[in-house]
């Protein structure tokens, strides 16, 4: 019986110790994976620009890039820095509508964020462009459309479409409760997308025409258009003042927060739902109470509507698991050997035990190393 048992542990103990290999195996993989490198182009059409910047920024490590790589400095307006090179071969005579420039070259991280606004000195600039690996090779051009700034009502900017990937014009609410755009970058926050917008501009009023700026209308419509709901806007919008990742947007915005305010406007559900579930529980529970046969008693359980949040992104990696081994095993050894009335079971799947956790851990410091 005993010698079934250990054989049954022993051959758990093996897959186990396959999976954590594998699984290290795979973190290592991962920690030495890089971005990729590439160019792409921007076609002026009838600015038929002399020379053209092309102006790209991380957003989710707040650095700018140039043609000598990454840096926290802002380079803008320097086409030293930020300069395409005229493609002459690949413009006008039919081949384009005015001329084409290629960007330098950019390395772009796979799970974050990236925006390209093209900029001539002379002519004007695009809007926030999305930016990712699919765009290398590809070519941007204006479409003709005006779009809001989204800090600056007064301002507009036009759109830029990638002909190819189809990557253009951020989907953003601007500075006067305004959607616009269509492009959400992979790895976007969608939810603190709507709940900073609320933060920044709860209570204000749009400078032209004076109208309320956050409304629950148009919050509805940026839940349509992100694809999130009201809870997970609200768990964000809850984070400004604990969360340390938000610091930087509470320091500038934080006079403006007013959770009460903000609940109803953002409008969650899940706690009125979990306030209905609990009354509907306690109400059970007395109607059930009382009630009592010969000797038996009757529970009452009751069922909670909770929120599930979810983070919205995109993260590349492995996600490694770990298997604990040990005190059920043993447990169950020692309750075998007790059935049997011997203990030598027990003490020899105890060195066993011993013996997997030494050559687990050695095989695990061995590729890490």
């Amino acid at each position: 019986m005993n010698k079934k048992f250990i054989s049954v542990i022993m051959a758990a103990i093996l897959a186990v110790s396959v999976a954590a290999v594998g699984a290290d195996a795979a973190e290592v993989e991962v920690e030495s994976s890089k971005g990729q490198t590439g160019t792409f182009f921007f076609d002026t059409g009838n600015w038929n620009s002399s020379k053209l910047q092309f102006y790209i920024w991380d957003d989710t490590a707040g650095t700018k890039a140039t043609k000598d790589g990454w840096t926290k400095d802002n380079p803008w307006g320097s086409n030293k820095k930020l300069g395409g090179t005229l493609r002459e071969d690949l413009s006008g005579e039919g081949k384009s509508e005015g001329n084409v420039f290629e960007s330098y070259e950019v390395e772009l991280e796979p799970d974050h964020v990236y925006f390209v606004i093209f900029n001539d000195p002379d002519h004007g600039q695009t809007f926030n462009c999305c930016l990712s690996v699919d765009a290398f090779g590809d070519t941007a051009v204006r479409t003709g459309n005006m779009l809001e700034n989204p800090e600056d009502s007064e301002k507009t900017a036009e759109e830029a479409k990638f002909k190819g990937c189809g990557l253009g014009a951020q989907l953003c609410l601007t500075s006067s409760g305004k959607l616009q755009g269509y492009s959400i970058p992979e790895g976007t926050n969608k939810p603190h997308m709507i709940s900073t917008f609320v933060l920044k501009y709860l209570g204000t009023k749009e400078k032209l025409s004076g109208a309320e700026v956050v409304t629950t209308d148009i919050l509805d419509q940026a839940y349509s258009a992100f694809g999130v709901t009201a809870d997970e806007v609200w768990e964000d919008y809850k984070k400004f003042p604990t969360d340390s990742g938000y610091a930087e947007t509470y320091e500038k915005h934080g006079s403006n927060y007013n959770e009460e305010e903000a609940k109803k406007m953002i409008r969650p559900t899940a706690e009125e739902e979990k306030k209905d579930s609990d009354s509907d529980s306690n109400s059970d529970t007395d109607s059930s109470s009382g009630n009592s046969g010969s000797g038996n008693s009757g529970s009452t359980g009751s069922t909670s509507t909770g929120t599930t949040k979810t983070t919205t992104g995109t993260t590349t990696g492995t996600t490694t698991g770990s298997t604990s081994t040990g005190s059920t095993e043993a447990t169950a050894g020692d309750a075998a050997a007790t059935s049997t009335g011997d203990t030598t079971g027990t003490s020899a799947f105890a060195g066993i035990l011993v013996a997997a956790a030494a050559t687990i851990l050695a095989t695990r410091k061995k590729i890490k190393d």
